[in-house]
This record gives C-alpha cells, sequence and structure tokens, in this order.
C-alpha cells in the first residue's frame, strides 16, 4: 500500500544558494532565522511593540492557536474578521479606526484577501504583518504594503526550525534568543525516524512518529519566544530547490483538480488553480470528516485538518469559520510525490463510500 503524506525527511540539497527569501526583502529591510513561525512572529511583534502604543490586532477568525498565541504574549487585544468558504476575509472599515495591527493569512497558498482594504491599513499607519507559512511560494503571496513577514517552512520541507521574519521597511534590532536544543534535537529526531520508516529501514512506527511530533509541538508551546534558528536549518532553507517545489505542488494540484471524481462526501475549497499559486496542500471540505480521514488513513493517506478550534476563538456570529473548522481537511500534494501518487488518491476517493 503506498504511503502518502507524514512527516518530511532531510533532502540532498544543491550547493548553490537560492537567495529566495532574500528576494523577498529590499534593501532597506532585513531577515532573520527563526525555531518556528511562532517565534518569528512573536520577535516581529516585539519589534513592531516598540513604537505601538494601541496595541489592538486585526486577526482572523480562522486561524490556528500559534498564530494568535504571540499577539496575547505580546499584550495586544485581539478583534476577529470573518472569513467565507471560499476563504476570503471579510473585513469591516469600522475596524480601521480601533486596530493598529492586522495580521493576513493567504490560505493553502491562496491569497484572496481585499488588497484594497490593505491599502487603506497602510495609509492610516496601521501596521501589516502577512503570515506567509501557506503562501510565501505563491507569486502574489505577500501583499506590497506589507510591514513584516513571517511564517514557517516546516508545512513545505523537512527542517527542524523553519521559521523566517522580515522586516520590509527598516531594519530589526532587539537581540534574537539562542534555539533551545532539546526542541531541535526532537524535531531532528523525529524526521530521521521518518526516513528510516519510509526506506524501510525499521526505525519507529508510525504512533511513536505522532508521540514524537506532539512532544516537540507540546514543549513549543509552552516555551516559545524569540528564538533564532540553528544554522543547519538556515543553511537548507538557503539551499532548497524551491523551484522543483513549486512546480511539483502546482503539477499535483492541477493532476488532482482534474481528475477527483464527484463524491458526496467532498467539496474542494479551491476549484481554480491561477497562474503563480503554489498550494501548500489540496484542500476540501469533507461532510463527514472523521469518516473520511479515518478511511484515508486506512489507504495510506495521511490527511491533516488545519486547524483545530483554538480555545480564544469564538466563532459565535461568524457561521462561515464554524463550518470551516468543522469540515475542513487536508489531502497531501507535496513535491515528495508525483502523478502515480495523485492518480492513486482519485482512486481511493472514489472508492470511498458515500
Amino acid at each position: 500500500m503506498k504511503q502518502i503524506g507524514g512527516f518530511f525527511t532531510y533532502e540532498p540539497l544543491p550547493e548553490v544558494e537560492n537567495h529566495f527569501l532574500e528576494s523577498l526583502c529590499p534593501p532597506e529591510g532585513d531577515l532573520g532565522y527563526f525555531m518556528s513561525g511562532r517565534c518569528a512572529n512573536y520577535y516581529a511583534l516585539e519589534d513592531i511593540c516598540l513604537t505601538d502604543q494601541k496595541k489592538v490586532a486585526y486577526v482572523p477568525v480562522y486561524t490556528c492557536e500559534t498564530v494568535l498565541a504571540p499577539f496575547l504574549k505580546a499584550g495586544y487585544q485581539l478583534k476577529f474578521y470573518g472569513v467565507s468558504r471560499d476563504m476570503t476575509p471579510v473585513f469591516d472599515e469600522a475596524a480601521l479606526e480601533e486596530i493598529s495591527v492586522v495580521n493576513l493569512c493567504g490560505y493553502y497558498g491562496f491569497c484572496n484577501y481585499d488588497r484594497n482594504f490593505i491599502r487603506k491599513c497602510s495609509e492610516r499607519g496601521i501596521v501589516i504583518i502577512e503570515d506567509a507559512t501557506h503562501s510565501i511560494f505563491s507569486a502574489d503571496g505577500v501583499d506590497p504594503c506589507c510591514d513584516y513577514v513571517v511564517g514557517s517552512l516546516r508545512k513545505w520541507i523537512g527542517i527542524s526550525a523553519g521559521g523566517f521574519a522580515l522586516k520590509l521597511k527598516g531594519k530589526f534590532t532587539l537581540p534574537v534568543r539562542e534555539p533551545d536544543t532539546t526542541h531541535l534535537a526532537l524535531r531532528a529526531r523525529l524526521m530521521e525516524g521518518n526516513r528510516q520508516r519510509m526506506s524501510c529501514d525499521g526505525g519507529q512506527t508510525i504512533q511513536q512518529l505522532n508521540d514524537s511530533f506532539w512532544e516537540a509541538e507540546m514543549m513549543l508551546r509552552r516555551i516559545f519566544d524569540s528564538y533564532g534558528s540553528d544554522d543547519e536549518s538556515a543553511d537548507i532553507i538557503r539551499r532548497y530547490d524551491f523551484n522543483r517545489l513549486k512546480e511539483r505542488r502546482r503539477a499535483n494540484y492541477r493532476y488532482l483538480l482534474e481528475h477527483m471524481p464527484d463524491h458526496p462526501q467532498i467539496t474542494v475549497v479551491f476549484p481554480r488553480l491561477p497562474e503563480g499559486t503554489v498550494p501548500s496542500h489540496f484542500t476540501v471540505y469533507a461532510a463527514n470528516r472523521d469518516m473520511v480521514q479515518n478511511y484515508l488513513a486506512e489507504q495510506g493517506i495521511k490527511s491533516t485538518t488545519y486547524w483545530p478550534q483554538g480555545a480564544m476563538v469564538d466563532t459565535k456570529g461568524f457561521a462561515d469559520a464554524d463550518y470551516i473548522y468543522n469540515h475542513v481537511l487536508s489531502i497531501p500534494c507535496d513535491q515528495r510525490f508525483g502523478a502515480e501518487d495523485m492518480e492513486y488518491v482519485c482512486q481511493q476517493i472514489g472508492a470511498m463510500p458515500g
């Protein structure tokens, strides 16, 4: 049985550097590497706090609790904006009078937010921080009005750290903490265990890998701060073949769009792949998510729910966000796989009970 998805492993790297993140940073800007996306986000917010007296953040109601946690740790009040079922942010212009920071997300690589609203924020001096974890490789994945871009590459490649923060207008001045070696060792052990499992060299079981993942994840949730990256992770980011990554993910997504069978359990969230969009996953709504996810797992397909609803999020008054949290499911379409693997995914979904 095929195995589709699961944890990334380390990969051989080209000798030449890609200069990818550097290309997103203007000469007057600054770039830092961090232990995780939330560490990068918190560091950027610490920088913003040097001048932000109001400290009210406009954030999406559909998001990950690890995106919100840095705002709370930095002392921000949260004001939520809606997200429609097609994952378009629903901004309220009345919020312009209340907020000092707006947080953006191009969900799964598809940037559907209102650029005109973001321009109005910029004109008013509202700081724009884009969490580009999903959209960093899309051609429109960073809004031109952004002040900060933060994110993580852990959803894209095998890497122990993976966080990054760009300040597009000025230099960072605050110190960066040394990375936590215990956490990074847990991440490295996870990837090596998965490499051994995938290459049939023995190693850990899937359950043991999941246990290692959650040990590392829960540790990070306890300790996250402005932790920088280890040198090895920064080197991976500088040398990874991102052009191949972009081409393969687009090809896999396109294959799934063209061959996905109609099924009463499955609704594709993004039924069109715009030029320049690089998807992080093939994301669907599942009518009975538990059933679909369990069925796919039995066929060797590891799907993921991004994200469980966090305790700090209240979807009252946000019916679409409530639906998203209860039905969204992401299927891998990353660069480890090709057309034969995507064909297998389609075949298994076609055979799934209704």
